[in-house]
């Protein structure tokens, strides 16, 4: 009896795994660009949601005709499009040492329109414009808002005052300085100033 053996099956030939046609390709990209700028946007309308501007507000309540100093302001944080006309943090200095228009009262947000340059005397104060040599005064210069003691000499008690305006030096060095003070100090200071008898001293407004 014949014996016929059984063929091994030839090894099967290894197939290459399919490439990825350009048609995936591009649809893989695609899929990408979408993501990235999907999470852009995302991530720009957080931005935009959490977004503060920083703003000058009032600490303390200040009555119209006050001079904003240091001490009165801190920054708040609002949303960029409050709609309200507001002074930056950044040029808070700007508004150190102007003027309040009308009462302002603690924590409301300060506006252009609130303040002023121009310092006129509440009832009771006057100003009066001090001529002063050079050496009788700060060569640092002095600012609206700064606290002044004016020396008269002649055993008068020094008077305590308020810079409004410091103007420029003229040829000899002299010049003059306009104060706020109490109107019952004005007429012996603006005699002492004629006279040449005024020293004027920069003191700590605390």
């Amino acid at each position: 009896m014949t014996t016929t053996s059984a063929r091994r099956p030839a090894n099967p030939t290894p197939v290459a795994p399919a490439l990825p046609t350009r048609r995936s390709s591009r649809r893989l990209l695609l899929a990408v660009v979408v993501g990235v700028v999907g999470a852009l946007l995302a991530l720009y309308a957080y931005r935009a949601a959490v977004a503060r501007d920083g703003v000058v507000a009032l600490v303390r309540d200040l009555p119209a005709g006050s001079v904003v100093q240091a001490g009165d302001v801190q920054e708040v944080l609002l949303p960029p499009d409050s709609g309200l006309a507001t002074v930056a943090w950044r040029d808070v200095d700007g508004v150190i040492g102007l003027v309040v228009v009308s009462e302002l009262r603690t924590g409301q947000v300060l506006t252009p329109g609130s303040v002023t340059t121009d310092r006129a005397p509440a009832p009771g104060e006057a100003v009066v414009g001090l001529s002063v040599e050079a050496g009788r005064l700060p060569v640092t210069g002095l600012r609206p808002a700064d606290e002044v003691l004016v020396v008269l000499g002649a055993g008068a008690p020094p008077r305590r005052a308020a810079v409004v305006a410091a103007g420029e030096p003229d040829l000899s060095g002299r010049r003059t300085v306009d104060v706020l003070l109490p109107q019952a100090d004005a007429e012996e200071l603006a005699l002492a100033s004629a006279e040449g008898r005024v020293v004027i001293v920069l003191v700590n407004g605390g």
